[in-house]
C-alpha cells in the first residue's frame, strides 16, 4: 500500500485518500470476476439455453430489481450503519459464481441451461440491493470535488484488468475441455470477488443520518407511483435525468440478449473471440475514461451527457449493418468510447440530482423506475429478432436508441438542486 500511495501521490493517513485506494483496490479484483462473468450467457447456450431462456436471463434480473429496489432503498434509509447491510448483500450475490461453477456436477440434460439461467436470476436479487445503497455510499465517502477522479480512476483500473481477464479466459476456454474449463474460470471468479470483498469491507463508512417516517410502513405499487411524482416533482433535475435516460435505453434494452444469440448462433462465435470482443470494449474504455476526464472538465457535464448519448446507437446499428466478427469488434471499441463519456458525466448528474439525505430513497426510486423498462424490452427483442431477424432487429434498435437520445438535447439536465424533497406522498408511509 506504501508503493500505492507514493504512485499516487495520496496521504493513506487521510481517510478520503485511503477509501479512493481501496475503492480502487477493490475494483481490480472485482474486474476479474466481471472478465469470468462475461462468458455467463455463452455459458448457458453452450449448455442448452434456449433463446427464451437468454433473454429471461436479461429481463428477470431487471424483474426482481423493480420488486427490490424501493423496500431496499427504505430499508436502507432507517439505518445509520448501512454497511453491514451492504457487505451481506454482495457476499451473497458473489456466492452464484460458485454455483454456477459447479452446476455441472448436477446432471439435468437438456435442463442444464435453464440451470445455469436459474441461478444466475435468483443471485441478482441481493446483488440489486446491494447496488441500491452502493451509489449513495460512493457519495457518501467520496467528496464531491474527487468524484470525478475516482470514477474515472476506477473505471479505467476496472478497464485494463476486465480486458486482460476475457482475453486470457477466451484463450482458456477455447483450449481446455468443456465444461471443466467453464467451472474452473468461475472458481477464479469467486476467489477474487473475495479479495474485492475485503477492500470493500476496509473503507470507512460514515453513519448515516436515518430518514424516519412516522406511520405504519407499507409499500404498494399506488404508493410507489406516488412516491416516483413526488420525487419528480421535487426534483425536476431528477425526473429529467431519469426519462431521458430510460427513452436512451429502449433501443439497447431491445437489443441487450440478441448479441450473445447472434453471435454465437449465428456468427458462430468461438470462446476466444468472445475473450477478444470484451477485451476491445475494456480497452476502449481506457482510453475513453482518460479522454473524458479531460473533455468533460471543459464541456461540462451537461454537454458532455448530450453529446456522448448519440454514440450509444451506433453499435447496435452496426452489429446489425455488418454481419461479421471482424468488423463488429470495430463497433465495439466504438461504443466503449462513447460509453466512458456518457456513464462518467450521467453518473456525477444522477448524484447531484439527489437530495442527500434521501439518495437510497431516490436510487431506489431511480433503480425501479429503469428497471420496468429493463424486464420488459428484452423479450421484445427476442420476439421481435423472430420474426424479423437478428439484423433488421439490431439495426432498428440503434435508430430507436438514436431518437431516444435526443431527449437529452431537448430536455437537457442543467438544474442540480440540492433541496430535501419530500417522497412521503399522501396515503403511503415508510
Amino acid at each position: 500500500m506504501r508503493i500505492v500511495s507514493s504512485f499516487f501521490h495520496v496521504d493513506l493517513h487521510h481517510n478520503d485518500d485511503r477509501n479512493a485506494v481501496f475503492l480502487v483496490a477493490e475494483v481490480f479484483f472485482a474486474s476479474i470476476m466481471a472478465g469470468a462473468s462475461a462468458f455467463n450467457a455463452a455459458f448457458a447456450v453452450r449448455l442448452g439455453a434456449s433463446n427464451s431462456q437468454i433473454g429471461l436471463l436479461s429481463s428477470i434480473p431487471a424483474l426482481l430489481a423493480l420488486i427490490v429496489s424501493i423496500p431496499a432503498g427504505r430499508f436502507l434509509q432507517k439505518k445509520a450503519k448501512r454497511k453491514p447491510w451492504l457487505l451481506g448483500s454482495l457476499t451473497l450475490s458473489r456466492v452464484g459464481m460458485l454455483m454456477v461453477a459447479l452446476s455441472p456436477f448436477i446432471h439435468m440434460g437438456s435442463a442444464q441451461g435453464l440451470l445455469v439461467v436459474s441461478i444466475l436470476v435468483i443471485m441478482s436479487t441481493p446483488a440489486s440491493f446491494f447496488n441500491v445503497g452502493f451509489i449513495p455510499m460512493l457519495a457518501d465517502v467520496i467528496p464531491e470535488e474527487n468524484r470525478a477522479t475516482v470514477f474515472a480512476t476506477r473505471n479505467m483500473i476496472a478497464g485494463a484488468t476486465a480486458s486482460v481477464s476475457v482475453f486470457l479466459f477466451g484463450q482458456w476456454l477455447s483450449r481446455m475441455t468443456f465444461p471443466v474449463n467453464y467451472q474452473i474460470m468461475f472458481a477464479i471468479g469467486w476467489a477474487t470477488s473475495m479479495l474485492s470483498f475485503y477492500f470493500l469491507s476496509r473503507v470507512q463508512v460514515p453513519d448515516s443520518k436515518p430518514v424516519v417516517n412516522t406511520g405504519k410502513a407499507r409499500i404498494t405499487l399506488r404508493g410507489q407511483w406516488q412516491a416516483l411524482l413526488q420525487a419528480f416533482h421535487d426534483q425536476p433535475a431528477f425526473m429529467r435525468i431519469t426519462r431521458n435516460t430510460i427513452l436512451l435505453n429502449i433501443g439497447l434494452w431491445i437489443a441487450s440478449p440478441l448479441y450473445i444469440i447472434y453471435f454465437v448462433r449465428s456468427l458462430n462465435a468461438s470462446d476466444a473471440w468472445i475473450g477478444l470482443q470484451s477485451t476491445i470494449g475494456s480497452l476502449s474504455t481506457i482510453f475513453g475514461y482518460a479522454i473524458f476526464r479531460w473533455v468533460m472538465a471543459r464541456w461540462g457535464e451537461p454537454n458532455t451527457l448530450k453529446r456522448t448519448a448519440l454514440g450509444f446507437g451506433w453499435y447496435p446499428l452496426l452489429v446489425g449493418i455488418f454481419p461479421s466478427l471482424t468488423l463488429i469488434l470495430f463497433a465495439v471499441g466504438l461504443n466503449g468510447i462513447f460509453s466512458c463519456g456518457f456513464s462518467l458525466s450521467q453518473l456525477n448528474q444522477l448524484m447531484k440530482a439527489m437530495p442527500e439525505e434521501k439518495r437510497p430513497e431516490y436510487t431506489a426510486l431511480y433503480y425501479t423506475t429503469t428497471n420496468i423498462g429493463a424486464f420488459i424490452f428484452p423479450l421484445v427483442g427476442v420476439s421481435l429478432a423472430s420474426i424479423f431477424g437478428f439484423g433488421p432487429t439490431l439495426i432498428g434498435c440503434g435508430l430507436l436508441s438514436m431518437l431516444g437520445a435526443a431527449s437529452f438535447w431537448f430536455s437537457p439536465v442543467i438544474t442540480v438542486p440540492k433541496t430535501t424533497g419530500n417522497l412521503v406522498a399522501k396515503g403511503t408511509s415508510s
